[in-house]
């Protein structure tokens, strides 16, 4: 299941394949629309943090100005020629239609998307493989996002909660959960990503396998914005910033202009 390909799989490189795509009348279906499009807001964190770019550092100072924000901005300029037409009024379910239309090439998503086409279009989930993100110049982001369970303080029976989750986070436990949903829920830990169920799941065997984090992907999982402040943070990701920047240049603002509006959105988070 190693990927021959991967340190050639870059960003640079798939500016490249989604020209060549573009010419095969396929697209790349990307997106850039607001808090409902939550698969770009990932993508689009893990492609400034692969070109090493941050809007706010974790003391709560802007980093707009810097020389790694000008140069993700500057591929962006040339990668959202390749966006589909309708980029801008993405959701979630956008980039899940393009793959079953037969007409996409790649697409940024979980399996969730695979899961869709297996049921609704048997034959392109048959022809489907999931990779990681490409590399950039300070490394491979995958996107990513955490759910914990707790018990609360306020609990009549703590210890019996705290049992339960111990007990439902045991591998006996974890894989049969993972195998029900075809490998979609990825446990926490490193030790549990060696259940058969991503080497067996079909159509092609094996098409998810990747989908979990593994050693030779070389890559560090990103959550948006996680660079600032918790509280900021939170701004910047539902807020989609990152999509709305890139919708401005797909627009045609100049760099300077889309960082100038990043600025005063900013600053009304800090206030």
């Amino acid at each position: 299941m190693r990927l021959p390909c991967q340190d050639g799989w870059t960003w640079d490189a798939l500016l490249k394949y989604a020209e060549l795509a573009r010419k095969d009348e396929l697209t790349f279906a990307l997106g850039m629309g607001g808090s409902t499009n939550t698969d770009a807001t990932d993508m689009h964190g893990a492609m400034f943090r692969a070109f090493g770019a941050a809007l706010i550092d974790n003391a709560g100072n802007l980093q707009l100005q810097s020389d790694n924000m000008r140069q993700v901005l500057e591929f962006a300029q040339k990668l959202l020629k390749f966006y589909p037409a309708d980029a801008v009024s993405f959701d979630d379910a956008s980039n899940n239609r393009a793959l079953i239309s037969g007409k996409s090439a790649l697409i940024f998503n979980p399996p969730s998307a695979w899961a869709v086409a297996k049921r609704d279009s048997p034959a392109v989930a048959a022809d489907c493989w999931t990779i990681p993100s490409p590399a950039g110049p300070k490394g491979r982001f995958n996107p990513t996002a955490t759910f914990f369970w707790g018990v609360w303080k306020f609990s009549k029976n703590q210890t019996a909660g705290k049992e339960l989750i111990e007990y439902l986070m045991q591998p006996e436990q974890v894989e049969p959960r993972c195998t029900i949903t075809e490998g979609y829920d990825i446990p926490p830990y490193a030790g549990l990503l060696d259940f058969k169920c991503w080497e067996t799941v079909e159509p092609p065997p094996g098409t998810v396998y990747n989908y979990p984090q593994r050693p030779w992907h070389n890559a560090a999982p990103n959550l948006t914005a996680s660079e600032a402040p918790p509280d900021i943070a939170v701004q910047i990701y539902n807020r989609a910033i990152h999509n709305q920047m890139m919708a401005r240049l797909r627009e045609g603002q100049t760099i300077p202009q889309v960082l100038a509006w990043t600025k005063d959105e900013l600053e009304g988070f800090t206030r």
